[in-house]
């Protein structure tokens, strides 16, 4: 698809499923309005609470309906706009939390030296938060996206910028690299459901919130209030980062069923989307889906075009981002005890067991990660 001096066009979605089977023709009547006039080369998503917690740790076929949903979804979308179908290019997940792409049918000549890499979040490194990773080279530019979730509830600030600590050393390529991007034509974009809140402490009983349909003055306070945009300033999370302005109102936590802010939760803007920032990158449009009502998040896209064609030598090939932390030793070894854990866990799950069985097994398992410092 790509010319020697053409621009590669990315459509970026993160979206909390609430453990719920995402609906094609939602999906589709919802998405198909944000997609750019020029057809993508790549539709990159990032999934969080993907499924229940049990297909999610088994993985393989339990999870296979709640990935082939969203294909389906996407799929209808991109032929009711351009006529085509996109194609599933793969998928990886760590338990809750995935990353799926989807490519251009044309396009297959373009991507290349396709790489996938995930850690665990939750206790003991299991799967119920987590990151997972995605590296390619598309128009001769290296991508990586990495979709997250992270730690939960208005009070866990400091604990969200651990998540982010964890994440960048153990979570590594096959090549042996992490998430920064090393040398000439590098991108990289980090999106999902962050967390981060618009306070410190849940609202109190009675609290009273615009509507989703007010404007952004209403939200103007809360915005101001927002975690991650003090936590970034404050160089304590997603280090060279950055995002566009906000013009959407909070994207959590919905009530399912009317539509409105939900009373115990701040309204915050917990879906984001991040990239580093280059002269080569970018972002023509980033908003939430409003209309989309199968969460109790709204979705938040960004469509991203980048040049290419220059052999490197624009101002993005000329410097190379240091991560703040390099790997961590064993990280390899860890995400293995996790796994098998993971596998105990959705098994014992899916047999119904009771769920006290589920937080000592938890328990036990943090304990141990601690006691040897695995």
């Amino acid at each position: 698809m790509s010319s020697p001096s053409s621009q590669l066009t990315l459509y970026l979605l993160t979206l909390n499923c609430a453990r719920l089977l995402q609906q094609p023709p939602l999906l589709s009547r919802s998405l198909a309005p944000t997609l750019p006039t020029t057809p993508p080369t790549l539709l990159l998503v990032s999934l969080q609470e993907l499924a229940p917690l049990s297909p999610s740790f088994l993985g393989g076929t339990y999870i296979t309906p709640y990935i082939a949903s969203f294909a389906d979804g996407i799929a209808a979308a991109t032929n009711s706009i351009y006529g085509l179908s996109y194609e599933l290019l793969g998928f990886y997940n760590v338990g809750q939390t995935a990353v799926v792409a989807f490519l251009h049918p044309l396009a297959s000549d373009d991507v290349d030296g396709l790489q996938w890499a995930g850690v665990g979040l939750g206790v003991g490194g299991m799967g119920n938060k987590g990151a997972v990773g995605l590296r390619l080279r598309a128009g001769g530019v290296e991508v990586t996206v990495v979709g997250a979730h992270w730690a939960p509830d208005e009070f866990q600030a400091e604990r969200r910028d651990q998540d982010w600590k964890y994440l960048v050393q153990n979570l590594v390529f096959d090549d042996g690299r992490q998430i920064y991007p090393k040398g000439r034509n590098g991108c990289l974009f980090v999106m999902g459901d962050l967390n981060y809140r618009t306070a410190d402490t849940r609202p109190p009983a009675g609290s009273e919130f615009p509507t989703p349909q007010a404007g952004l003055e209403a939200w103007s306070e809360r915005l101001e209030m927002d975690q991650l945009g003090k936590r970034i300033r404050e160089g304590k999370t997603l280090h060279h980062l950055q995002e566009v302005d906000i013009e959407f109102p909070p994207t959590y936590k919905f009530e399912m069923d009317n539509g409105g802010y939900a009373k115990c939760r701040w309204p915050s803007w917990t879906d984001r989307i991040l990239f580093l920032p280059s002269p080569e990158v970018n972002v023509v449009r980033y908003d939430s889906i409003q209309a989309y009502n199968g969460s109790d998040h709204k979705p938040v896209f960004a469509v991203v075009e980048i040049k290419v064609g220059n052999g490197g030598e624009g101002e993005h090939g000329k410097r190379e981002w240091k991560a703040p932390w390099g790997i961590s030793e064993g990280w390899s070894r860890r995400r293995g005890i996790a796994r098998q854990g993971e596998v105990v866990v959705g098994t014992l799950w899916m047999a119904g067991l009771p769920g006290v069985v589920f937080t000592v097994l938890f328990v036990v398992l943090g304990s141990v990660w601690a006691s040897k410092g695995l």
